[in-house]
């Protein structure tokens, strides 16, 4: 079993996402991000008991503790890396620096390190699927109209409420009208009007 497992992808040249998250045996989780991505700053979750287990099980499945990271002799430059620490219940600990340059003879590590995230349920706060949302005060003629993308349409009323300078707005009519395709870090107003 493990005490706590915390991942940490870095910077690269570009637009790579740049945060950590610790999971703990308890699974209290702690996530910070810090560029280029969805949900940037500190945020706290808790996963279920079933997921803890998942986290342990993958851990002793991939045989972590004794894995071997062994690149190729192929080398990128200028790529991110995923650090990837497990700390174990007994006092071991074990950490491995895969820098995404390095070319490996296989992906079972990437493949490793995508199932502890999705596990743990960092896409929503780095690169969650992301809507544009036509959103329009449902009183008033002519009606403030705003597009926005963001990942629910909560966030999208939240989003144009806090931007929104008409007093006493009552309500909004919100329309899903497509899939956001461009890379978004966090919600974001395209056009407003009246």
């Amino acid at each position: 079993m493990f005490d706590y497992i915390r991942l940490e992808r870095t910077m690269c040249y570009g637009t790579c996402p740049v945060y950590n998250v610790t999971v703990d045996k308890e699974g209290n989780v702690k996530y910070e991000g810090e560029m280029y991505v969805y949900r940037s700053g500190k945020h706290q979750w808790k996963i279920s008991n079933k997921k803890v287990k998942q986290l342990s099980d993958l851990i002793e499945t991939f045989e972590f503790k004794s894995f071997v990271y062994k690149p190729d002799n192929g080398f990128i430059t200028d790529q991110p890396s995923c650090i990837t620490t497990v700390k174990y219940c007994d006092g071991d600990s074990r950490e491995i620096d895969h820098y995404y340059g390095d070319i490996l003879l296989d992906d079972s590590l990437t493949n490793f390190e995508k199932q502890l995230e999705r596990i743990i349920g960092t896409k929503k706060y780095v690169n969650p699927r992301l809507y544009i949302y036509e959103v329009t005060e449902k009183i008033s003629e002519p009606s403030s109209r705003y597009l926005v993308v963001s990942d629910s349409e909560k966030e999208a009323i939240k989003l144009v409420n806090k931007e929104c300078t008409i007093e006493n707005v009552l309500e909004w009519k919100v329309n899903k009208i497509g899939i956001a395709t461009d890379d978004y870090c966090g919600p974001v107003i395209l056009m407003k009007g009246i």
